[in-house]
């Protein structure tokens, strides 16, 4: 790939800073990710202005009108013809010596700004009765970025309180998981509100076959054999009037606490004393981890009543024995296997119980990284490698063959030619529904390939 400006209109990613194309890249780097929301973007090129002036030459050839590049100033890159990120440059990296000088940039698209600022520093710090689309709307639109909501929402919140200190990314994602709904960048200017693995890629892939390597890291050390979401909210069934109000008369006698309605104490305990629990049963030791929730917000009636989750005998202790969790993982049930965690039903209200299977799938996800390069930036059909695009994988060197997530893509272009990195994952990472647990047996194909099979023999 030649340096030069007279080999540049050739090349199949164009990247144009400040409104005019940028001819003397010579590595670019772009890419979504559905962990990072914003997509990133890593520029190396001459940096012909500054060069110039640091020598003396004069820039006979056009590209010292390429005026220096400075932090924030907007970016646009294509690939195939497609814009596939607009954003900002956020670091400038300048290496000059008595020879030459040159330069990398970095940046994200605008969603990054969601990522850095504060949500509504001067309020308001409440909404009520408030779809999510509704509060992701009003979140951003101080940002200009705009929304596409692909999935159904679910009911209004009964409350939202936004927590001081709190970034909008931070607020969104705190709620949209209370909705099992998928929050990601469009790379090109908005948000959208979907679900894990709506589409389907355009070609599989396959090792050995269209891809030319991979990368695969697999460690243990992010997986938990129990996970736990704490929290509390408002209690949703106080009664409208005080319990003592000024001006009253006195009652005449103690009220009864007999009946058939729950008291005051165990009211206000089903709101304060809340969590969610979901077990890894591919984590055969003991390894727990508990996160606060965090959050006033996500509070309702239905949530209240619905109670806490029944703790399995393996975290309570054997044969419902009150002893130590961890004791179910020693002496004779060293190999214990534990039963997963139920899935959801439809018609189960978002409580914690939900952020605790997300938390549980996405502490998952980060400990394996398969990462597979394509050589070109586009399919035999022109299209382009999408995240969130469920994928057929097979693999004969580290054993998979069976349908995969796409969760990250990066198109990356050098002098020794162009090529797409493809990091994917399990299709039930980002499924905050539960609807992968539904899934009858047999329908994702994932086995392990042996020797014998990689040679072909029989």
């Amino acid at each position: 790939m030649s340096e030069s400006a007279a080999s540049t209109s050739s090349r199949p990613v164009t990247v144009r800073i400040a409104g005019r194309v940028l001819t003397t890249w010579t590595h670019c780097e772009v890419g979504r990710d559905l962990a990072d929301i914003a997509g990133s973007f890593r520029i190396e090129y001459l940096d012909v202005a500054r060069s110039d002036a640091l020598l003396g030459a004069d820039a006979d050839d056009g590209l010292g009108e390429m005026a220096a590049i400075r932090d924030r100033d907007p970016v646009e890159i294509l690939v195939a013809g497609k814009v596939v990120l607009r954003g900002w440059v956020d670091d400038v990296l300048l290496r000059a010596d008595e020879h030459s000088a040159s330069a990398i940039i970095t940046g994200r698209d605008v969603t990054g700004d969601l990522v850095d600022c504060s949500v509504n520093p001067i309020g308001p710090g409440e909404y009520r009765n408030i779809r999510l689309e509704s509060l992701v709307g009003t979140l951003t639109q101080p940002f200009g970025i705009t929304l596409d909501r692909q999935v159904e929402t679910g009911a209004p919140f009964t409350l939202v309180a936004l927590d001081q200190g709190d970034t909008v990314m931070g607020a969104i994602e705190k709620h949209t998981r209370q909705r099992g709904v998928l929050v990601t960048s469009d790379g090109v200017g908005g948000i959208v509100l979907t679900q894990g693995g709506t589409t389907q890629a355009p070609e599989a892939l396959s090792f050995p076959g269209n891809v030319r390597a991979i990368d695969v890291r697999m460690s243990g050390r992010g997986r938990y054999s129990d996970v736990y979401v704490k929290g509390q909210f408002r209690s949703q069934l106080r009664p409208a009037q005080a319990t003592l109000k000024a001006g009253s008369a006195p009652l005449e006698a103690i009220p009864s606490r007999s009946g058939a309605s729950p008291s005051n104490t165990s009211v206000e305990e089903a709101a304060s004393c809340r969590y969610g629990h979901c077990v890894d049963p591919a984590v055969t030791r003991y390894r727990p981890r508990a996160w606060m929730s965090a959050t006033q917000s996500g509070g309702s009636v239905a949530t209240q009543q619905s109670g806490n989750p029944a703790l399995d005998a393996g975290t309570r202790g054997l044969s419902g024995v009150q002893i130590p969790a961890w004791a179910a993982y020693h002496g004779g049930t060293r190999h214990m296997r534990r039963k997963r965690t139920k899935p959801r039903e439809a018609s189960d209200p978002w409580t914690l119980q939900d952020q605790a299977q997300w938390r549980m799938r996405s502490s998952r996800a980060n400990t394996t990284a398969r990462i597979y390069v394509v050589p070109s930036l586009a399919t035999a059909s022109g299209d382009l490698w999408l995240p969130n695009q469920l994928v057929a994988v097979s693999d004969s060197y580290s054993g998979i063959d069976q349908t995969m997530l796409i969760g990250a893509v990066t198109w990356a272009a050098a002098p020794e030619g162009y090529e797409t990195r493809i990091s994917v994952v399990d299709p039930d990472v980002y499924d905050l529904t539960g609807d992968e647990d539904h899934r009858k047996p047999g329908a994702r194909k994932s086995r392990h390939l042996t020797a014998r099979s990689m040679l072909g023999r029989g």
